[in-house]
């Protein structure tokens, strides 16, 4: 059943409301809460790890809940049906935060989190969990991908723009780009937030409803706890399922970084005032168009690991060699048209190998799905895509606590009045920067290496599942 113009539509608008939650968690919330509430740093990366330990657990449980529910909907629509009132709701009690103390605000966040995280869960894991069945075709899989993950970074740039451009604009009270400390300006934008989010989750719910009837029903016979578990535990064993997660989970880690990061290297690092930033925003426009319009072009009659790896090593040294270079001063100095026209052609082919590298992981662990199922003859795209949903939160849970202990060790002020660290405060920021991202970019590329599914492998699985039915 190759998938048509709604469902692509449909993948969009979640990808909408995924992006325009990222946009908060991954940019702006640790700055919201250690710079504008006044949380210290490394308490707020701490709420958010054992946030991400929590939904770890839920990760699993709902992806498995949902391969073996009995529902006059199907297997997905419920939980979709479902999630929509939470998520919106708790997005904007996040940032609507009241006055509390340090403990107070830690407890606050921490229960915030964890309701969007697992509400959010019970969104992203099923509706991902229809990509296999939706898209068979090894290509067809990745182009409703690249639809999600490419008005993702659309409209979280857009939403981007409009925080730095009008919710967080310098005024007469915040001026020289500290506008970002401006408090109203955060929930007002959270309302914004929360009625688009709900919006979108409607829309891409409702449009898919129509292909529940041509969806695999799950098995009649009612598994034991223990047999699930089992079950469970073989399939994450899979060589390539391993291999792709474990990849992924360091991809996300650099991401996580960098994304936490950006709104300090900005105006700390590079000393970009509020009016370049969101130029450079808008630069990342053009990248959520170029990765849709070049995607299909790169995969037709490839495969996707060596293509995977490729934008990985290009993700490593666009991320990275900028700031290493500029601490050896051979870069453009601070302050010249030379540095931000640099930048931001650097920006749009940055967020160009995410988007296209997003896409790519999400098809290929749709290949490791139906590979399973002729191993196993069962349907386990929740539990699998599961993982999908567990990287993304290691982005915004590890990358941003691990942001908050790198604010910490160079001795971030907590009241940053101004641009100017020091040399030192700087220098530290880039070092730390640079080397955690190379890090893991590194370790998710070597990783890849162990990956073995090509095209014709599934083709084959493909032709199996076909002949089964």
């Amino acid at each position: 059943m190759p998938p048509n113009n709604q469902a692509r539509f449909a993948f969009a608008s979640s990808g909408i409301a995924q992006g325009l939650i990222n946009n908060g968690i991954s940019y702006f919330l640790l700055l919201y809460y250690s710079q504008v509430l006044g949380l210290d740093p490394a308490l707020a990366g701490l709420a958010l790890m054992i946030a991400l330990i929590i939904d770890a657990v839920s990760d699993p449980l709902i992806g498995q809940w949902s391969d073996r529910l009995h529902h006059r909907l199907g297997r997905r629509h419920p939980f979709l049906y479902v999630s929509i009132v939470p998520v919106s709701i708790s997005y904007y009690l996040l940032w609507a935060a009241p006055e509390l103390s340090q403990t107070g605000l830690f407890i606050y966040l921490l229960i915030m989190v964890v309701t969007l995280r697992i509400s959010l869960t019970a969104h992203v894991v099923p509706f991902n969990a229809l990509l296999p069945e939706l898209a068979p075709d090894y290509e067809e899989r990745t182009m409703l991908m690249n639809s999600s993950y490419s008005a993702m970074w659309f409209f979280m740039t857009i939403m981007g723009i409009a925080m730095y451009s009008y919710w967080l604009a310098d005024s007469p009270e915040y001026q020289d780009g500290l506008g970002i400390l401006r408090r109203e300006g955060y929930i007002d934008a959270a309302f914004i937030t929360a009625i688009l989010i709900f919006i979108t989750l409607s829309y891409s719910t409702q449009v898919t409803r129509k292909y529940i009837p041509t969806l695999c029903l799950p098995s009649t016979q009612v598994a034991p706890v223990a047999v699930m578990i089992k079950e469970a535990g073989v399939t994450l064993k899979d060589k390539n399922f391993a291999v792709i997660a474990l990849s992924g989970i360091f991809h996300a880690c650099a991401v996580g970084i960098a994304s936490a990061l950006w709104v300090y290297m900005q105006p700390y690092y590079w000393r970009f005032d509020s009016e370049q930033i969101s130029l450079m925003l808008v630069g990342n426009l053009f990248s959520a168009l170029l990765a849709f319009a070049i995607l299909p072009l790169l995969m037709r009659g490839r495969d996707k690991k060596p293509m995977l790896i490729a934008t990985s090593v290009m993700a490593l040294f666009i991320n990275c060699l900028p700031v290493f270079l500029s601490l050896y001063d051979l870069f453009p100095a601070v302050g010249t048209q030379l540095l931000f026209y640099t930048m931001f052609v650097m920006g749009v082919f940055q967020v160009t190998l995410l988007v296209i590298t997003s896409s790519l992981t999400g098809s290929v662990l749709a290949d490791v799905v139906d590979a399973r199922s002729v191993h196993t003859g069962r349907r386990e795209e929740g539990l699998l895509f599961s993982v999908q949903s567990f990287m993304g939160k290691v982005a915004t849970g590890i990358g941003i606590s691990m942001a908050g202990m790198i604010l910490t060790l160079v001795a971030f002020p907590a009241e940053s009045l101004g641009t100017d660290l020091g040399a030192d405060v700087t220098s530290d920021l880039g070092w730390l920067y640079a080397s955690a991202l190379a890090f893991f970019f590194i370790l998710s590329i070597l990783t890849l290496l162990w990956f073995s599914l090509d095209r014709e492998t599934h083709e084959k699985n493909i032709a199996l599942l076909e002949d089964a039915v």
